[in-house]
């Protein structure tokens, strides 16, 4: 499964994005789409992006967890070691330590996700600030390219802005996302496809 990042200029254009890719089998559950006027999303009949998209809640608190999992199984392994207790400690304690070492980063880092924007989108807050609408669909990795290539051929005026797994990853860094437009290799086969004597004397006949 493969996300797809497309940014619109107004809500009429991602209005007909979305009834295309639902003629196209694109259900809401992977079609999402981020804007400052939510009413007009709403009046549209546009499926919103849910909150978690928006902020890093998921993101920061696995990165705590996996802090905090780590320093409790320190403290374990450190107890355990140094016999430091009146009591004996066994292995059990240690991975007892580690587990509430992880809820409690996990706890902390979802607190400070909230009050963040989601690593995702970031590259993208200055445009929707704007006012354009971010549009994410997901689609899976063997109808990617067919996907593209429908969206290059009806809506070129919609700019691609790359690719990510819908999946949320502690280390993941949005390598493939790009806060500007960008011409890929498969973008510019799609153009020169487009652009082709026959591609143009088919559009003619039609």
């Amino acid at each position: 499964m493969r996300r797809l990042y497309y940014i619109a200029c107004d809500v009429e254009t991602t209005k007909a994005i979305s009834d295309c890719l639902h003629d196209h089998g694109i259900r809401d559950w992977n079609f999402h789409v981020l804007g400052k006027d939510e009413e007009g999303l709403y009046t549209h009949q546009i499926h919103s992006a849910r909150p978690y998209h928006q902020v890093d809640v998921i993101h920061t608190g696995e990165r705590w967890a996996a802090v905090g999992a780590l320093g409790g199984f320190a403290i374990g392994l450190l107890v355990y070691w140094l016999e430091v207790l009146p009591w004996s400690v066994d292995w059990i304690s240690v991975l007892l330590t580690t587990l509430i070492g992880a809820f409690l980063g996990a706890w902390e880092g979802g607190v400070i996700g909230l009050t963040r924007e989601n690593y995702k989108i970031a590259p993208f807050h200055d445009e929707i600030e704007q006012g354009r609408y971010l549009i994410m669909v997901d689609v899976q990795t063997e109808v990617q390219a067919r996907t593209r290539e429908m969206m290059a051929m009806r809506f070129p005026q919609v700019d691609y802005r790359g690719m990510d797994s819908p999946y949320v990853h502690p280390l993941n860094r949005r390598r493939r996302l790009y806060p500007k437009p960008q011409v890929t290799p498969t973008d510019l086969r799609l153009k020169q496809t487009l652009e082709s004597p026959i591609a143009i004397r088919r559009g003619q006949l039609r």
